[in-house]
């Protein structure tokens, strides 16, 4: 009798093991098979694709914006580039859901070769999303 009641424990909590494993185990299916990824863009219409090479220097500007889709707040690492040289560098928390935008401004130098690709990259997680737009001589 004893022995028929200690088998009926062990297969009731090997069910409940059993159940709770299978539990688990779709949750964590579901958790890594959530969409996780963000948005980053520019602004038409915030910046000119032309500048005058005889008012070098000259500032320019733009707007640019990021949409955390990531499965939580994320702090994303900006960093803008005039050709290969980096200009601008930063770090911005984007909450979950939220959209963070900005209108930038850089320097573009005397020496500079036109055409030029104006480039914005956002890190995060170890993913970099990027955007641009060309800089050109104004034709004369």
């Amino acid at each position: 009798m004893k022995q028929d009641k200690l088998e009926d424990i062990i297969f009731k909590a090997a069910i409940i093991a059993m159940v709770a494993g299978a539990i688990v185990a779709i949750y964590l299916v579901w958790l890594t098979s959530q969409e996780s990824y963000s948005a980053l863009y520019i602004y038409p219409g915030t910046y000119s694709n032309y500048i005058n090479a005889s008012e070098l220097p000259k500032e320019i500007s733009f707007k640019y914006g990021i949409k955390n889709y990531e499965t939580g707040d994320r702090v994303y690492k900006v960093t803008i580039f005039l050709g290969n040289l980096m200009v601008k560098s930063k770090e911005i928390k984007v909450k979950k859901g939220e959209t963070f935008e900005e209108e930038e401004r850089i320097v573009v130098p005397k020496n500079i070769t036109f055409p030029v690709k104006v480039k914005i990259t956002a890190e995060v997680d170890g993913t970099i999303y990027e955007a641009h737009f060309w800089l050109k001589e104004t034709p004369y």
